[in-house]
């Protein structure tokens, strides 16, 4: 079922109708107003998919280049490994929370003085929590740098949804997908060798100073993307090709921030396919991503005595590659998925790309217990590649489950894409900021190898309900109706 929107924007005379390579009607339609980022060249477009993948990759390299050094950073500050893990776990948190103020001014205000904004205020607090002396006074930069950082979490989908047509939609938000996820899975292969070769306040250090560069290219190279629809005839002269340049951004007409507006993610929590499908992405998240990348710099020191160099390694590689496969496979997989169910059935399903993610639900489980019993039974020789395997296998499926969930949840509430990011992000965030306090001790509990069946199952279990959305998703849709605000956008 198609928003309302988008049913309007195909509602034109056959002489208009704007059509796909494929001969299918674009959706949305784009306006005949140069100014219009659906018009914009393919160079420009790919720019822009460019640096808002760098955005959303530099945000969270930021928060987990230290993943492997918390062992170090524990003797550093007097505290225990685990407690030198909440310096990770704080930012995601803070990430969580700042999706909620970002997210609505981008809306309002324009997506690139928000990018703006929010990106300085990580690069300054990345710069303090570096030079910070206590572990108080870094916990707070933490903070600060995640609560920056944030927008990059949810701003950069809703600019790929403003420049994008449906039928590349869901390869263009894969690639921020990836860069999202991956960006603390290669974090952790620099930031390995920087805190035994340099020190570990340099893995703090370096990615405020690759954000100060992302910023940059923000401002000279990132336009607004923002466009209000249905404003009437463009005008009759095109404004300075520096207009969307501005650093105030390009405000809609008669848009005003609103104190409801901080509220509108809540109002998408009516709406079940949302909810159901982002817990599901942020139970594999939590379980598949960040569960290794908190623990491995402990369980690899304490069961293999592996110094911060070599375990960065083995989680980099391992979850890299992992996710650069899952990517490759996903993001053209449900847009061919999308593209064969509008030739089959004349209409757009979104339903059709939630099929995309099957091979996960049997690689998140598998993965999850390969690196649970290989942990188990470290004793063994090489057993650490039965823990790398399993990782990857996990990322793997992240990645595949990921990209369909956006994707789809985007293709049903385009003009509210931003809204329906910042909620499946602020439960992908919440949720895994936890892991640290909780994992570990439960495998010492347990046992790592059913700690791992622990996870499996949980695994399925919130999977259940996304099978439901597959098969009675749109009609439930069509039941719940569509939200009433930022039909404009």
């Amino acid at each position: 079922m198609e928003s309302a929107p988008e049913k309007a924007s195909i509602q034109s005379s056959n002489e208009t109708l704007k059509l796909d390579h494929h001969g299918l009607p674009l959706i949305p339609q784009p306006s005949d107003d140069p100014e219009d980022p659906l018009n914009w060249s393919r160079t420009q477009k790919y720019i822009i998919v460019c640096i808002s993948a760098l955005v959303a990759f530099f945000g969270t390299f930021a928060l987990a280049s230290s993943n492997p050094a918390y062992a170090q950073i524990g003797l550093a500050l007097d505290v225990t490994a685990i407690q030198a893990s909440y310096i990770g776990t704080i930012g995601i948190a803070a990430a969580g929370i700042g999706s909620f103020v970002w997210a609505p001014l981008s809306n309002v205000y324009g997506r690139r003085p928000v990018l703006i904004f929010s990106q300085g205020i990580a690069i300054a607090a990345g710069f303090g929590a570096a030079f910070a002396k206590s572990y108080g006074t870094i916990i707070v930069g933490r903070f600060f740098t995640g609560f920056g950082v944030a927008s990059g979490n949810v701003v950069t989908f809703a600019i790929v949804s403003d420049v994008f047509c449906l039928h590349e939609r869901g390869k263009m938000l894969g690639l921020i997908t990836f860069a999202l996820i991956n960006g603390p899975h290669l974090a952790s292969l620099p930031g390995g060798f920087i805190a035994q070769d340099v020190g570990w306040r340099w893995t703090i250090t370096l990615p405020s100073i690759l954000t100060a560069v992302c910023w940059v290219l923000i401002i000279v190279a990132l336009p607004e993307t923002l466009y209000i629809r249905g404003t009437g005839a463009p005008p009759a002269k095109s404004p300075s090709r520096y207009h969307r340049m501005r650093i105030t951004g390009t405000r809609g007409p008669g848009r005003t921030l609103q104190l409801v507006d901080f509220a509108r993610p809540f109002q998408m929590l009516k709406y079940f396919p949302v909810v159901i499908l982002g817990w599901f992405a942020a139970v594999a998240f939590t379980l598949g991503s960040v569960m290794p990348a908190q623990t491995v710099s402990a369980l690899f020191r304490t069961f293999y005595k592996w110094g911060s160099a070599r375990t960065g390694v083995a989680l980099s590689v391992s979850t890299t590659i992992g996710g650069i496969l899952g990517e490759l496979v996903s993001g053209p997989v449900i847009d061919k998925l999308m593209e064969r169910s509008r030739k089959r059935e004349g209409r757009v399903r979104p339903e059709s790309r939630l099929h995309g993610m099957w091979p996960a639900i049997f690689l998140l489980p598998a993965g999850l217990l390969m690196f649970g019993f290989s942990i188990t039974h470290h004793e063994l020789t090489h057993s650490y590649i039965g823990v790398t395997v399993g990782m990857a296998l996990t990322c793997f499926a992240v990645q595949m489950i990921n990209t369909p969930v956006i994707a789809y949840c985007v293709d049903c509430y385009k003009p509210q894409s931003a809204e329906v990011v910042q909620l499946l992000n602020f439960a992908r965030q919440e949720m895994s900021f936890t892991v640290g306090f909780w994992s570990i001790q439960y495998g010492d509990k347990i046992g790592f190898q059913f700690s791992a069946v622990t996870y499996a199952c949980v695994s399925v279990f919130f999977f259940l309900p996304v099978l439901w959305i597959m098969i009675y998703g749109e009609r439930l849709r069509a039941r719940l109706g569509e939200p009433g605000f930022n039909k404009e956008i």
